[in-house]
C-alpha cells in the first residue's frame, strides 16, 4: 500500500509451491508509489473475517494519527482474535506512532535496521562522564515527588472510576429468587436470558449485567488512555537519578553510602551516582546529610544541613574524596542517622533514610528488628538502593565479611524494608531488575489489561446476541443559531423542533422490547409479571405500562438539553414580540406590499397604527432592504406610488410622510385592494391589515383571489388588528391559509411578553405558571405549542430522577 492499495488476491489462499512462486515475483515487482495511507490498508484487510494474524511492514510515517488508526483497528478487533505483528525497518519518526499502535491493539512490535542492529541500543549504565570531578549542575525540580503508591491514589483506576465493576454497576443485577408456596418450589426470574447476560462480579458472585456497548467501547479507549500515561510514569522512573534511587519523596533525608573495599572497583559508580542524585532531586529537600560507611562510619556534617546550592556543592566534593575500607557496618550507620540526624524524628514529618550498597550487611539479623522499632510510630521511613555489580568484575582479591548470592541479598532488603514500610530497589548496569515503584504500576497496567480482556469478552459475546436486543438510545447534544433567522415559525421548526433534535422524552426513554409483560403460568393459572419488575423503574404511558430505559445521569443530561431548548424557543418567542414584529409580524420576502385599512371603525387606533408603520418601514423594510409599496383602503384605494421602490433612506422618509396623513372614513372595500395591490409588477407577497368584516361576500372575495392567483402564485399574510368579530377573523385565517400565508393577530402580545420574561427569570419548574395567552397568529402559536410539548417533557423528566 501506498496512496491506494494493491493486494496479490483478493483473499487469502492455500499455501503451496506455485502460490509462492506467484507472491515471490509480485514482491520483486514491487515499486514506491504515493503516501503510507495506512488506514486504507487496514480498512481493506480487517473485512476478511477469517483473518487470525496480519503483519504491517512499514518505514515510512502513516498519513493518519495514532488516535484515528487505533480507534478504527480496536472497533474492527472487537470479539476477534487477530495478533497483530507490526515491523519498522530502518526508521525513525514512524517508530513510535507503529509501537504504540501494536500495543494499543495487543499486538508485538519489531524493529529492523539495515546496519545490523534490532530495536533501541541499551548505553552502557553509569559510564564515568567526561567532568565527572567538575562542579554540580543542579537542577530544581518542578513539582513534588510523590512515591507511585500515592501517585496512584490520583492517577489509578479506582481513582479515575475506571474500575470495570464501577463502570458496569449501575448496569448490574443481583439474580432474583423467591420461593413460590403454590409450588413449593424456589423459582428464578428468565429475564435476563433475554435481556442480559451474566458476568462473574469480583466478590466471587455472578450479576446479570445489561450491557451497552458504545458506553463499553468508550471505557476501552479511556483504558488504553490511562495505560499510556503508567508507561510514561514508568519511563519517567527509570532515567537519570530515579534509575539508581527511585524518586526521593521525603522534604528531610539522610543518606547512607556503602564504601566497603569490595566496591572498590565500582567507587567512580556510586560517586557519579551521589552526583546525579544531588543535581537532580535534593535542591527542594529541607534537609540533608550523607553518611559514608565501611567498617567505620564516615558522616560528612554533624547533623543535617540545610539543602542549599553551596551546601549541594561542599557534599559533592566530600564524596570526591571517599575511599572505600573495611567491611559493610551499616548498623552503626543507621543507628547514627537514626540516633543523631533524626533524634528529634517525632516532631518533624516526611523523614526518609536512603542506603546505597552493593552487598549484604554484616549485621544482617539484628537490623530489621531495630528499624522496625526505630520507625513505628513515626513518619520515617528506610529506603534500600541495591546495586549489583558484575560478578566477573576485580575487587581486588578482598572477600567481604559476609557473602551471599544476589538474590539472597535482594531477599534480605526486602525484609529490612518491609520492617521500616520504605522501598526497595533493585539495579545493575544492565538497567532495573526490581523496583517497588515500578512494581505497582506494573500491577495497575496489568489490572487495566484484565479489565480490558473482559472488555472483550463483554463485546464478543453482546455481538451475539439476537438483534432484537433493545439498544439505548443516547441524549443527542443540541446546537441552536444564537443569531434570529428571518423565516415562519414553521419553517424554523422544520429545523429546531424537539422531534427534529430527537428530545422527545418517549423515544429516548422506551426503546421496542421495554413494554411491562405478563406471563401465563399454567401451574397457577394467572398472569405472573417478571421479578425484575420491582427493579426496573416503570411509568404508565396512554394506559401502558413501561419500563425505563435510561439511566440517571442520562437523565440530567436530557433535562440540561431541554432547558437550554426552552431557553432558545422563549429568546425567539420574544423577538417576535418585540418592535414592529409584535403587530405586523415578520416580514418574510423581499418584494412586498402592505395594505392598511383605514375605514371609519379604525378611528381610534389610527395614530397608533401610524407610529407602527413608521416602525415597520424602517426597523424591517429598510434594514433589510424589502422592495415595498404602500396602499390605504376604506370606500376607495391609494397607493403611495404606482409600483415597488427600493427601501432606501429618502424613500422611507417619504413613506413615513404619506403615512402621517393618514385619515379615518368610509367602508371596508377589501377586494378592491387586493385587485389593485395583486397588479403591482413584481410583487411577492402583500401584508394586510383590518380591524373588522369586509363589506363584499367573504366567500366572493376567497373565489376572486383564487382565480387571480392562477395567473401569478402570490402569498397573502393577513393582520387582525383589535378585532373580535369570530367570523371576520376566520376570514382572515382562510384567506391566509389559501394563499400559503400567515395570520397574524396583535391581542395578548404584552401578556406573552410578561409570560416569555418571568420564565426565563423563574425557570420552568413549574408547568402550570407562568403560562403564555393563547395566541391565535400562526407564528406564535406554533412555537408557544412547542414551548408547551417542552416544558411537558422536562417536568416529567425531572419527576423520573
Amino acid at each position: 500500500f501506498g496512496t491506494e492499495t494493491s493486494p496479490l488476491w483478493e483473499m487469502h489462499v492455500f499455501l503451496f509451491f506455485p502460490s509462492l512462486g506467484e507472491a515471490r515475483q509480485w514482491v520483486q515487482q514491487l515499486a514506491p508509489a504515493g503516501g503510507c495511507n495506512l488506514l486504507k490498508a487496514l480498512k481493506h484487510v480487517l473485512t476478511m473475517k477469517e483473518l487470525n494474524s496480519l503483519v504491517i511492514i512499514m518505514r515510512s510515517c502513516p498519513d493518519q494519527s495514532l488516535e484515528i488508526l487505533a480507534d478504527y483497528a480496536q472497533q474492527c478487533m472487537l470479539g476477534r482474535k487477530l495478533l497483530v505483528h507490526a515491523v519498522t525497518y530502518d526508521c525513525g519518526s514512524p517508530a513510535a506512532t507503529v509501537k504504540n499502535l501494536a500495543e494499543v491493539v495487543g499486538g508485538r512490535y519489531h524493529c529492523y535496521s539495515s546496519m545490523g542492529e534490532v530495536g533501541d541500543t541499551i548505553p552502557c549504565f553509569l559510564s564515568k562522564p567526561p567532568k565527572h570531578e567538575g562542579p554540580l549542575i543542579i537542577q530544581t525540580p518542578h513539582f513534588l515527588a510523590r512515591t507511585s503508591t500515592d501517585w496512584l491514589k490520583t492517577n489509578g483506576l479506582k481513582a479515575k472510576k475506571l474500575n470495570l465493576y464501577q463502570v458496569l454497576a449501575p448496569n448490574a443485577f443481583s439474580p432474583v429468587e423467591e420461593f413460590v408456596p403454590i409450588l413449593q418450589k424456589t423459582v428464578s426470574s428468565t429475564l435476563h436470558e433475554k435481556a442480559m447476560m451474566q458476568f462473574e462480579w469480583h466478590d466471587g458472585t455472578v450479576k446479570n449485567i445489561h450491557v451497552d456497548l458504545p458506553i463499553l467501547y468508550k471505557y476501552q479507549k479511556l483504558l488504553a488512555k490511562m495505560v499510556r500515561i503508567y508507561e510514561k510514569r514508568i519511563n519517567w522512573l527509570s532515567v537519570a537519578s530515579r534509575r539508581i534511587w527511585g524518586s526521593v519523596c521525603e522534604r528531610r533525608v539522610v543518606i547512607l553510602v556503602d564504601i566497603s573495599v569490595p566496591n572498590s572497583t565500582c567507587i567512580i559508580h556510586i560517586q557519579h551516582s551521589l552526583r546525579l542524585l544531588l543535581e537532580e532531586q535534593m535542591s527542594n529537600k529541607d534537609c540533608f546529610n550523607i553518611i559514608a560507611f565501611g567498617s567505620h562510619i564516615v558522616p560528612w556534617q554533624l547533623e543535617l544541613v540545610p539543602s542549599q546550592p553551596e551546601n549541594l556543592q561542599k557534599a559533592w566534593r566530600w564524596v570526591l574524596r571517599l575511599q572505600c575500607s573495611g567491611s559493610r557496618n551499616f548498623m552503626s550507620a543507621l543507628r547514627r542517622a537514626v540516633e543523631v540526624d533524626f533524634k528529634e524524628k517525632d516532631k518533624h514529618k516526611s523523614q526518609g533514610i536512603y542506603l546505597l550498597t552493593t552487598g549484604i550487611p554484616d549485621q544482617e539479623t539484628v537490623i530489621s528488628a531495630y528499624v522496625a522499632e526505630a520507625c513505628r510510630g513515626f513518619d520515617l521511613q528506610l529506603h534500600v538502593c541495591l546495586f549489583s555489580v558484575m560478578e566477573n568484575a576485580d575487587s581486588c582479591g578482598i572477600i567481604p565479611a559476609r557473602y551471599a548470592t544476589p538474590t539472597e541479598t535482594a531477599i534480605a532488603f526486602k525484609e529490612i524494608v518491609q520492617a521500616a514500610n520504605g522501598r526497595f530497589h533493585w539495579f545493575g548496569e544492565a538497567g532495573i531488575f526490581e523496583s517497588d515503584d515500578i512494581s505497582v504500576i506494573v500491577s495497575e497496567m496489568e489490572k487495566a489489561k484484565n479489565y480490558s480482556q473482559k472488555y472483550f469478552l463483554l463485546g464478543a459475546v453482546y455481538r451475539s446476541y439476537p438483534k432484537t436486543v433493545c439498544i439505548r438510545k443516547h441524549v443527542p447534544s443540541v446546537r441552536l443559531p444564537k443569531k434570529e433567522e428571518i423565516c415562519s415559525s414553521k419553517e424554523w421548526l422544520t429545523k429546531y423542533s424537539i422531534k427534529k433534535l430527537k428530545l422527545e422524552l418517549p423515544r429516548l426513554m422506551f426503546g421496542p422490547s421495554c413494554t411491562h409483560q405478563k406471563k401465563i403460568v399454567e401451574s397457577l393459572h394467572k398472569t405472573v409479571s417478571a421479578k425484575y419488575c420491582t427493579i426496573f423503574p416503570s411509568i404508565e404511558i396512554n394506559g401502558v405500562v413501561r419500563h425505563l430505559q435510561v439511566q440517571s445521569k442520562e437523565m440530567e443530561i436530557y433535562i440540561e438539553q431541554m432547558e437550554k431548548v426552552l431557553l432558545r424557543y422563549l429568546q425567539r418567542i420574544q423577538w417576535l414580540l418585540s418592535g414592529s414584529r409584535r403587530f405586523f409580524g415578520t416580514i418574510l420576502e423581499a418584494n412586498v406590499c402592505v395594505l392598511i385599512d383605514t375605514s371609519g371603525s379604525m378611528d381610534p387606533y389610527l395614530p397608533h397604527i401610524m407610529k407602527e408603520l413608521t416602525s415597520l418601514i424602517w426597523e424591517q423594510l429598510r434594514k433589510n432592504e424589502i422592495r415595498f409599496n404602500l396602499l390605504r383602503f376604506a370606500e376607495n384605494t391609494e397607493s403611495w406610488r404606482e409600483h415597488l421602490v427600493e427601501a432606501t433612506d429618502k424613500t422611507c422618509h417619504d413613506a413615513v410622510q404619506w403615512v402621517s396623513k393618514f385619515h379615518a372614513h368610509g367602508n371596508t372595500c377589501i377586494l378592491m385592494a387586493l385587485q389593485k395591490a395583486l397588479s403591482f409588477q413584481g410583487v411577492e407577497a402583500l401584508y394586510i391589515l383590518t380591524d373588522g368584516k369586509p363589506d363584499t361576500s367573504c366567500n366572493l372575495i376567497l373565489k376572486e383571489i383564487e382565480r387571480l392567483r392562477k395567473q401569478q402564485d402570490i402569498k397573502i399574510h393577513t393582520i387582525s388588528f383589535s378585532c373580535v368579530d369570530r367570523e371576520a377573523n376566520e376570514f382572515l385565517k382562510k384567506l391566509a391559509s389559501q394563499t400559503g400565508g400567515r395570520y397574524h393577530c396583535s391581542f395578548g402580545d404584552m401578556d406573552g411578553q410578561l409570560a416569555a420574561h418571568r420564565m426565563l427569570t423563574e425557570g420552568f419548574d413549574d408547568e402550570d405558571d407562568p403560562v403564555f395567552p393563547y395566541f391565535e397568529g400562526d407564528d406564535l402559536k406554533k412555537l408557544t405549542e412547542e414551548v408547551a410539548k417542552a416544558r411537558g417533557f422536562l417536568k416529567q423528566a425531572k419527576s423520573m430522577r
